[in-house]
């Protein structure tokens, strides 16, 4: 299994706020929580950050430790880093993946979002977020992948990719 977060989905989202989160992204959360058993709820660590944010991150334990240790390496007292603890610690809460398959998100959020009824959950590999389901027209800037591409002044995705063919396959 690829252990990294792929696809985009439209799932229901409950009265609640109970999201389905795909069986394969599911499966991503279990293989990368570190204290994860069968039988328990995997972990993981929802990101609500800025006030414009039109979306939610959903890093697994394991990338939020990484991130946790990018974090600490930064220079104590730098707006980069007084940034990036405002968001990744300020602006986050702990969840799971409940017995049925599904991730709770809290009422501020789902409101300040408009989630309701339909939402996406899209994989952006070591994490997913969920976002509002729009129209095209509606996405947020970062979902316009032809945008986003066009601004890079690339004619395709694959020539942002730095070449990867003389890494050895064990990195």
């Amino acid at each position: 299994m690829i252990e990294k977060f792929v696809g985009d989905h439209e799932q229901s989202i409950d009265g609640k706020g109970r999201v389905s989160i795909p069986t394969k992204l599911r499966r991503v959360v279990e293989a990368r929580d570190p204290d994860w058993t069968s039988g328990e709820r995997p972990q993981l660590m929802v990101v609500f950050g800025a006030r414009s944010w039109a979306r939610l991150e959903c890093y697994p334990i394991d990338q939020y430790k990484k991130i946790i240790d990018g974090i600490e390496d930064m220079p104590w007292g730098s707006e980069d880093r007084i940034i990036a603890e405002a968001v990744f610690f300020s602006r986050v809460f702990p969840a799971e993946i409940l017995d049925d398959g599904r991730l709770q998100v809290p009422l501020e959020h789902r409101e300040r979002l408009g989630l309701k009824d339909k939402v996406r959950v899209i994989g952006v590999g070591d994490y997913f977020k969920i976002v509002k389901a729009d129209e095209p027209s509606e996405m947020a800037p970062e979902d316009d992948l032809d945008a986003l591409i066009e601004a890079k002044g690339r004619g395709h995705a694959l020539q942002l990719i730095p070449d990867v063919s003389k890494k050895k396959s064990s990195e």
